[in-house]
């Protein structure tokens, strides 16, 4: 069993690499979605990410909308995390499972974002129907998240059914396509890395 102390250190362990990680997703969608670089939050969130990206960034310098220095930044800093994770509760995770729980986590983060960016952004579209600086942000990073849906499914007596479907799509890919990896990573538990 953990001490209190031990408990207390793991919690703000993961509370800091939670928070790292999602600035990192912020980022990577942010520069996805084209999003107005000249926003506060978009100003705020790439100089927080700009120093752990350094380094992918020389390896694989960033062009055009996808920033995959973020995207590995994130599986590296989970990967750590992991092992760390690992070390603190007296477990030995081989590197395969460390690898295939780190892309679960990051496809799980980016799904997570993707999904609540369209909950907000309808949410707001109800509540404050013409865009205004705080709310233009979530309308420049679902729209291109909506635009496949949208011709697919043309609004119905003026109404977008586009989300829902946007919706039905990431939670698929979430419980199919990522539980199957998480599946993965969980089968090797305990197996020689």
């Amino acid at each position: 069993m953990t001490s209190p102390l031990g408990q207390g250190g793991l919690f703000l362990l993961q509370f800091t690499v939670g928070l790292v990680i999602f600035a990192l997703m912020l980022r990577f969608l942010m520069r996805a979605t084209y999003a107005d670089w000249n926003h506060p939050v978009v100003t705020f969130i790439a100089k927080v990410t700009n120093p752990l990206c350094a380094a992918a960034n020389k390896a694989m310098p960033t062009k055009g909308r996808w920033d995959w220095a973020a995207i590995i930044t994130a599986l590296v800093i989970y990967g750590i995390f992991v092992f760390l994770i690992g070390l603190l509760t007296d477990r030995e995770f081989g590197l395969l499972f460390i690898v295939l729980t780190s892309i679960s986590e990051i496809l799980n983060q980016l799904l997570d974002m993707m999904f609540w960016l369209i909950i907000i952004q309808v949410i707001l579209s109800w509540v404050s129907p013409q865009p205004n600086p705080n709310t233009i942000i979530f309308i420049q990073m679902t729209q291109p998240i909506l635009e496949p849906f949208r011709r697919l499914i043309p609004p119905i007596s003026g109404l977008d059914l586009s989300p829902i479907a946007a919706i039905v799509a990431i939670k698929l890919v979430q419980y199919v396509i990522v539980g199957y990896i998480t599946l993965a990573a969980q089968s090797m538990i305990g197996m020689p890395g």
